[in-house]
């Protein structure tokens, strides 16, 4: 038996996968079963703000997002605002309904952004931590309400949490309007400085932990209605020298 070995060019080692540095993904991160007692309420509470905000990243196309220095958004139901968050939003009065129906799902935030922010910044980096503004939005399919495209969270933030609250197919989902698109998109820089683009449908209960100036966006929906939990957070602790390699 004779068997014929042909060679060819040596095959190329696969590209090492990268990793996300400064942000994380927590898949399940709260259960079905709490979202579904909190989400009534929350949808009961939901009443939303009309604020303004800049919008003049020029990697945004304007067919996909309006821009300017005052863009119209109302689409957030804002529950805590701290005089330290962003002055657009300081004339707010916060839904103390919305905050009592959310009460639960912000503790169970708080917990896993210490854990993920002291796993980076190491065992001592939050001195006192403050949620500097927590929000709930609803994402519909219509003009400056489908998403929040490609941005970074304010100046003074050291860090956001995004609790997906519904999922795209409708499963276990604790609302009755499943959507299409969606999802969250986050952007880091590579081991050779390169972009690198992470992308997670979010399912409920999943919750996106990102560092502060660190680019990612809310990706629009076609249909239905997607929402989510938001929290900005400051730590309290040493002056951070906040890092500017994503922008």
């Amino acid at each position: 038996l004779i068997s014929a070995f042909v060679s060819g060019p040596p095959m190329s080692p696969p590209a090492p996968r990268v990793e996300p540095q400064r942000h994380r993904t927590l898949p399940g991160a709260v259960s079905k079963e709490e979202l579904n007692r909190a989400f009534p309420h929350i949808r009961a509470a939901f009443v939303p703000h009309v604020v303004r905000y800049g919008n003049t990243n020029p990697n945004i196309a304007r067919e996909d997002g309006q821009h300017g220095e005052s863009v119209e958004w109302r689409v957030s139901c804002y529950m805590e605002v701290s005089h330290d968050g962003g002055a657009r939003q300081k004339h707010v009065e916060p839904s103390l309904p919305m905050l009592e129906a959310c009460r639960p799902l912000l503790e169970r935030c708080d917990a896993a952004f210490v854990d993920f922010f002291k796993a980076l910044h190491g065992a001592h980096s939050i001195r006192k931590l403050v949620r500097m503004q927590s929000f709930v939005t609803r994402y519909r399919p219509s003009p400056q309400e489908a998403g929040l495209l490609r941005h970074i969270d304010g100046a003074n933030v050291d860090g956001s949490i995004i609790l997906a609250l519904s999922g795209a197919d409708g499963s276990g989902a604790p609302i009755d309007v499943p959507f299409s698109g969606g999802g969250v998109t986050v952007w880091e820089r590579g081991a050779a400085g390169e972009e690198v683009a992470f992308n997670y449908p979010m399912q409920p209960g999943d919750i996106c932990a990102l560092d502060n100036y660190v680019w990612h966006q809310g990706n629009p929906i076609a249909s239905g209605e997607r929402w989510a939990l938001v929290i900005f957070y400051q730590t309290k602790g040493a002056q951070r020298q906040h890092r500017l390699a994503n922008i």
